[in-house]
């Protein structure tokens, strides 16, 4: 037995470094510094989920920001139509409160989609 492990040990060194290297390659996954926890490496697919939350984060972001540019501009044209002496429109003011109210409606529908979306992208119980 000792003769043949002499005769054949540059093939047993083969094939344990190739095993060896195999186990290497499989086991051990590329990690990068996580996006949202400092000092935690985190794998490709973790990654990516941390990417989607972020991008949908900064939906919901945007979309308040437009919620509020939207709002600003109903309110200065109406203060524009005041201002250059026109008068008062009752139906005009009606129509800029039901404008501001379905915007806000929109909103948070939009804002309510994008959380089911996120929550059921990461398997998450969704949030009513």
């Amino acid at each position: 037995m000792w003769k043949w492990i002499k005769a054949k040990s540059d093939l047993i060194l083969i094939v344990v470094v190739t095993v060896l290297f195999g186990l290497f390659a499989y086991a051990c996954e590329p990690k990068e510094p996580s996006l949202l926890n400092r000092g935690v490496k985190v794998t490709r697919a973790e990654f990516e989920v941390e990417l989607n939350q972020l991008l949908a984060l900064a939906d919901l972001r945007i979309v308040g920001y437009e919620k509020q540019e939207r709002i600003r501009a109903i309110i200065l044209q109406n203060a524009m139509v005041l201002v250059q002496g026109q008068p008062v429109n009752p139906i005009g003011i009606l129509t800029g409160i039901a404008s501001i109210y379905g915007i806000t409606q929109a909103t948070k529908q939009t804002t309510k989609v994008i959380k089911h979306a996120r929550d059921k992208r990461n398997n998450k119980k969704p949030v009513t």
